[in-house]
């Protein structure tokens, strides 16, 4: 508990000349409940610092992701949002929409989400290709191994749309992406490719 403090009070030195968080705070609460023994309350408020801190990453991360990829444009800066995933954990979750402003049909959603669930299922499949379903296959995006599935969907005149859902795992990380109305294949791994990666990897520590 002490360890998981001091990491936690240097990591508020950062944060008090920024004034964007209020970790240093319940640093300093938890503190004072570790000096009076209630160890219980001591834990909450450091997970309310480690919920504050995953927001402040989760707000650096949105900003990475490009405004604009391939002719589609960033909705807004991103919805963020941070909660604890077990006691002394903590996650977060980022959702970046994109559309093509002169093909309606054409757009895409980005969804980052750390200690995702689904990662030990994706891991097992990349191991081992055989098990995945039908219809999903295993690709790359850069030098990363990634799974896609695409589905044909009713369009307007009787035209079909592809659909195809990209998951990219990245150490405690998953990031999805629901690319609708793309030409081919090609054209949705080069909007995957463009989401700069590495440097989201970075930010997340991964």
């Amino acid at each position: 508990m002490k360890r998981i403090v001091f990491f936690l009070f240097i990591a508020s030195i950062g944060l008090r000349a920024t004034g964007q968080s209020q970790a240093e705070a319940f640093i300093k609460e938890a503190q004072d409940f570790l000096a009076k023994k209630e160890y219980k309350q001591a834990q909450l408020s450091l997970q309310d610092a480690i919920n504050d801190i995953n927001m402040l990453v989760a707000q650096q991360v949105a900003g990475l992701l490009p405004a604009e990829i391939n002719g589609l444009k960033a909705e807004g800066d991103g919805e963020v949002s941070a909660a604890g995933m077990g006691m002394m954990g903590g996650g977060m979750q980022i959702t970046k929409r994109y559309r093509n402003e002169t093909k309606p049909e054409n757009d895409a959603e980005v969804q980052i989400i750390a200690n995702s669930p689904m990662l030990a299922t994706m891991n097992m499949y990349l191991t081992n290709p055989a098990m995945l379903g039908a219809g999903y296959k295993s690709v790359r995006v850069g030098s990363i191994r990634a799974i896609s599935k695409t589905d044909l969907q009713d369009g307007d005149n009787d035209t079909k749309i592809r659909s195809t859902e990209i998951q990219i795992p990245m150490g405690q990380t998953m990031i999805t992406i629901q690319a609708n109305g793309f030409a081919t294949e090609q054209d949705e791994l080069s909007f995957a490719n463009k989401l700069e990666l590495e440097k989201i990897r970075t930010a997340l520590g991964e």
